[in-house]
């Protein structure tokens, strides 16, 4: 019984040392953050919010609850979205003239989402 009581209390106290040793010896990783990956980052940061402000409409919003897609739904879709996908968001919004309707934007939107969730990235339309 005492062998025993030995034997685990030194089979803990080696699996401590390996542990610390472990810990203690794990480099710290960094690498220098550039002007451009900082800028490319801002980009898409304002890309995301360009296409959150423009989904905030009420006339793109009503248009989206009208196509089944939840206004919960719309950040976390927005929030999944590549940088290309943000990009051709953007360059549709660009383009559509000004108080036109929005409904050819709003279908390249739902597009773009049925393929996230085809993709298996979100989980709006669970019929897909």
């Amino acid at each position: 019984m005492k062998i025993m009581k030995q034997l685990k209390t030194s089979t803990a106290l080696s699996i401590i040392a390996v542990m610390a040793a472990v810990s203690v010896q794990t480099p710290a990783m960094a690498e220098i953050i550039t002007t451009p990956v900082l800028a490319k980052q801002a980009n898409i940061q304002m890309q995301r919010e360009d296409v959150r402000s423009f989904m905030a409409r009420d006339d793109v919003r009503q248009a989206m609850l009208g196509y089944g897609v939840n206004a919960s739904d719309i950040d976390a879709r927005i929030n999944n979205m590549t940088e290309s996908e943000l990009a051709e968001l953007q360059s549709q919004m660009d383009t559509l003239p000004a108080g036109s309707s929005a409904v050819g934007f709003v279908l390249g939107v739902i597009l773009i989402f049925v393929l996230l969730d085809v993709l298996g990235a979100t989980d709006v339309f669970p019929g897909i």
